[in-house]
């Protein structure tokens, strides 16, 4: 799997914003109430309830056996939560860091790659002034930020 910077057609980098745009809102809505400083099983917790008030129908701890060789693994991925969706489900995955590091990063990019979801939001509910948010596109083996 790669990184590329390079950047997606305007009308798919639209498309993949309108389609994760309320769920952001989501979470903007939690660290807007809650702030900072809590552990993240509390914001998991609390961005399940408002994903479910907004009409969503998040999986919370969502766990995903990986496929190796086409044969289905044992092992678990076990991402925080997952947001099924039409256009593709979205992999949430939750920090309450002081910073996100490529750790995280590679976390989140590892869940795109053993799932195969096109989505993923990492964000993080630390020390900000607000919830940091990176969402992520994934497509034959290639992640992208938009």
């Amino acid at each position: 799997m790669e990184f590329s910077r390079e950047k997606l057609p305007a009308t798919l980098h639209d498309s993949l914003k309108a389609h994760v745009y309320d769920i952001i809102g989501c979470m903007h809505e939690v660290y807007r109430d809650l702030g900072d400083g809590l552990p993240e099983y509390v914001y998991q917790e609390a961005l399940v309830i408002e994903l479910k008030a907004k009409g969503f129908n998040p999986i919370r701890e969502y766990h995903h056996h990986p496929v190796y060789k086409g044969m289905e693994l044992k092992a678990l991925l076990k991402m925080d939560i997952m947001v099924p969706m039409q256009r593709g489900n979205v992999i949430i995955e939750c920090k309450a860091i002081r910073e996100l590091s490529n750790i995280e990063r590679s976390q989140t990019f590892g869940y795109l790659r053993g799932t195969e979801f096109p989505i993923a939001i990492l964000v993080n509910f630390g020390a900000h002034d607000r919830a940091e948010i990176e969402r992520y596109y994934f497509k034959n083996g290639v992640v992208r930020a938009f």
